[in-house]
């Protein structure tokens, strides 16, 4: 392997709400930083890190959501029993899609605070 992933960042308009969301939804631990709370949030994700870096733009900083479903990026998280955790993050008020199924594998997509989508997938 030439070079393997370690970080994955996403751009957004409230750092600490998406990273609050993917502590809590998904138990990621906070990693320390001494950056700005409101620029910078990185969790341990298990094989990787996943970063939320204020978004800004040719007029400074992004104020309202950056997430839509034309987003050029997703997270991809493994479950064995994508059902189970579908249901669980339902019931903790995720807005989440319906489950597709294509042969052995499982999958399903779901949504963060500022409307990225996250899926949920058996594939390891």
């Amino acid at each position: 392997m030439l070079a393997p992933l370690r970080r994955v960042i996403v751009f957004v308009a409230d750092v600490q709400l998406c990273a609050t969301f993917y502590r809590t939804m998904f138990g990621f631990r906070e990693i320390p930083s001494s950056y700005p709370p409101s620029e910078w949030a990185e969790l341990d994700a298990g094989g990787c890190k996943l970063a939320f870096h204020k978004a800004h733009g040719p007029e400074g900083p992004i104020e309202s959501p950056t997430g839509s479903s034309a987003d050029p990026h997703k997270l991809a998280f493994f479950a064995e029993d994508v059902v189970a955790v579908r249901s669980a993050l339902v019931a903790a008020g995720v807005r989440m899609d319906g489950v597709l199924r294509y042969g052995d594998l499982v999958l399903c997509h779901g949504h963060d605070p500022e409307g990225h989508i996250f899926q949920i997938t058996n594939r390891s």
